[in-house]
């Protein structure tokens, strides 16, 4: 090989690495972005705020959740790996961190209900109920995504040869949709998150690359332009079912993705001017961030309401953030010690 080929191949290894590098902070920040605006959205829940006009502002971002699906599928790798050792693999990543932090929100749930003369022992019944039906403990709800994100990423690995990945989502997208029509309200609802989720995982893996050409990126502002004028439709995913019900369920996969697009579009050309506010640092300790945040805010807002001679909401709201931002860190600083990174999936 001569020193001319080996020079260019050199630099397109080293522009490939640049990009990859870029490509990862920019996924960070969106990371950071999503997991503040799903922290807050759960604070004002918590602070029964959801009529609020803040709380409807949060809207904007109404694709997080698919998002963090098909951020992971853009991690997906081409072929098929060792169903075995990936099944070890994710079930260190994913389901430790689920039983470690359901059993720790329920602890905390405990203490809390103990002085109100709660039954324990029905306390106990009701989440276990509530993890078979709903897929996490009502202590810390958002577990759910853990568990979902572990069945898609095993199941896809098992399936992903065995039939067409566009026949794939389209059977995906019925059984959602039967789901959402049929089952979502009797309070079972770990098949509809299961199958959306699958859905996100697998276009996430189609499009990591397709999604910053300039083709389907206007593709991506037309539909969001489009479904926003005429029919807005956001879907809670969790439980698969629609947050207004003016919507039309089916638009909420073309809308969402195309947002998740124009998003990722937005923040890779404008990441620069975010790098000063930490956000790419969120963004990669986002696992703390997510187990934890849930029953440390129900913790405050127990002791709040108990204490509290006049509630007010704005400042409860007000505490929650006072704890995220002090509590959170040093919570992350902990569990990223090489002793407790096991319950984080490290």
């Amino acid at each position: 090989m001569s020193n001319n080929t080996q020079l260019e191949t050199i630099r397109i290894n080293n522009i490939d690495q640049i990009n990859a590098t870029h490509r990862d902070n920019t996924l960070d920040i969106v990371a950071g972005i999503l997991i503040i605006r799903m922290i807050f959205g759960h604070y004002m829940v918590m602070c029964h705020l959801k009529d609020s006009i803040l709380y409807e502002s949060l809207n904007l971002l109404f694709f997080y959740m698919p998002w963090f699906f098909y951020k992971s599928g853009m991690f997906c790798s081409s072929n098929r790996k060792n169903t075995q050792q990936y099944l070890i693999s994710n079930t260190k990543k994913f389901i430790i961190p689920y039983i470690f932090f359901s059993v720790a929100g329920t602890l905390i749930a405990l203490i809390t209900a103990i002085p109100l003369d709660k039954s324990l022992l029905q306390i106990i019944l009701n989440e276990c109920r509530s993890v078979i039906f709903t897929g996490s403990t009502n202590f810390n709800g958002p577990l759910w995504f853990l568990l979902t994100l572990f069945f898609v990423r095993v199941s896809f690995n098992y399936v992903r040869n065995l039939i067409n990945h566009y026949i794939l989502i389209a059977i995906l997208l019925i059984i959602a949709f039967a789901h959402y029509l049929f089952i979502a309200n009797h309070g079972i609802w770990w098949l509809g998150n299961f199958c959306s989720g699958l859905i996100f995982y697998i276009l996430g893996m189609k499009l990591k690359d397709l999604q910053y050409t300039k083709n389907i990126l206007l593709l991506s502002i037309v539909i969001i332009l489009a479904i926003g004028i005429i029919k807005p439709t956001i879907v809670t995913m969790f439980g698969n079912f629609l947050l207004y019900d003016d919507g039309i369920y089916i638009l909420w996969y073309p809308y969402s993705l195309a947002g998740i697009i124009v998003f990722n579009n937005i923040i890779k050309y404008i990441g620069k001017a975010l790098k000063h506010y930490n956000l790419d640092d969120i963004g990669q300790h986002s696992m703390v961030y997510y187990v934890i945040h849930y029953p440390l805010g129900l913790l405050i807002c127990s002791f709040y309401e108990r204490y509290s001679s006049l509630p007010n909401k704005w400042e409860l709201l007000v505490y929650l953030c006072v704890m995220w931002f002090v509590l959170l860190p040093l919570i992350t600083y902990i569990f990223n010690n090489k002793s407790m990174s096991k319950f984080i999936g490290k």
